[in-house]
């Protein structure tokens, strides 16, 4: 969650360098993300931070020719919003969908989230349990999708197909005309049947583990 992030596809790693070099990051897990692929000196200001594990994460784009997805009835699973009472148990159905420690995504459990705008958080259930997770966030008609989890034991079901599609159903139906995502590998198939193509990546260095 702590990041010196660059919003241009030229980032320029002065800018990176310097800061990279706050003290607000000390002492924490951090990382440094940019669009596209870098050049050398981007790379060579994370490792004169040890940042030396590299990844990249497909950013993934609905454009609006796509239309908004159809409704589907879904025999078992139910895609609802919550409120900030319900906001603990989200952070962790979301952590355990993700595979992390609970403590991961405390942040997620403060109640006063589900009070901001443009946000809203979303459970799945299944015959009667929790299996997973998704969060939209909206700004004008552009409609981010995140946090789509399914617990490990109701994966390959559809669900995260079926999260993904509520979510951009209902909030094209509010007005939202474009969306966009980042995909992990395993989610990569599953955004793309429902409209989302991979138009860019993100690039993150970080420690190794």
């Amino acid at each position: 969650m702590n990041a010196v992030i660059s919003p241009n596809l030229d980032p320029d790693p002065e800018v990176i360098r310097a800061l990279a070099s706050s003290e607000d990051l000390q002492g924490l897990a951090w990382s440094i993300q940019v669009r596209d692929v870098p050049g050398q000196h981007v790379r060579d200001v994370a490792a004169q931070h040890g940042l030396t594990r590299t990844t990249t994460t497909p950013l993934m784009i609905r454009r609006p020719e796509a239309g908004a997805p159809p409704r589907q009835e879904h025999d078992v699973l139910r895609v609802r919003p919550v409120g900030g009472d319900e906001l603990g148990l989200y952070a962790q159905i979301m952590a355990e969908g993700f595979d992390v420690p609970h403590e991961t995504f405390e942040l997620f459990a403060d109640p006063t989230l589900a009070k901001k705008e443009g946000f809203t958080f979303y459970l799945a259930e299944a015959d009667g349990e929790l299996v997973g997770t998704g969060m939209a966030a909206v700004d004008g008609n552009l409609l981010g999708v995140f946090n789509i989890a399914v617990l490990p034991q109701r994966r390959r079901q559809g669900h995260g197909r079926a999260i993904t599609t509520e979510i951009v159903r209902t909030h094209y139906a509010a007005g939202a005309t474009t969306a966009y995502l980042y995909a992990s590998t395993m989610g990569q198939p599953v955004y793309a049947s429902v409209g989302f193509h991979t138009e860019e990546v993100l690039t993150t260095f970080s420690a190794p583990a």
